[in-house]
């Protein structure tokens, strides 16, 4: 558990960083990437994410374009 909360902090940073350094990179992409699987694997807050990503993918496949 406490891994898991120090690598979250570490990859949070990193994204921060990022995005304030002047736009989304591959690498970038990559460690928000790595940061959501490992915020979702989280005992607190792992079902939440789950369960917001599901309604926005059921929001987003209701609508007509």
């Amino acid at each position: 558990m406490a891994v898991d909360v120090a690598v979250l902090l570490i990859l949070g940073i990193v994204i921060v960083f990022s995005c304030r350094g002047g736009g989304l990179k591959a690498g970038h992409a990559l460690a928000c990437a790595v940061f959501g699987l490992y915020l979702a694997g989280t005992e607190n807050i792992g079902p939440f994410v789950k369960d917001a990503t599901a309604s926005v993918a059921h929001l987003l496949s209701g609508l007509r374009l």
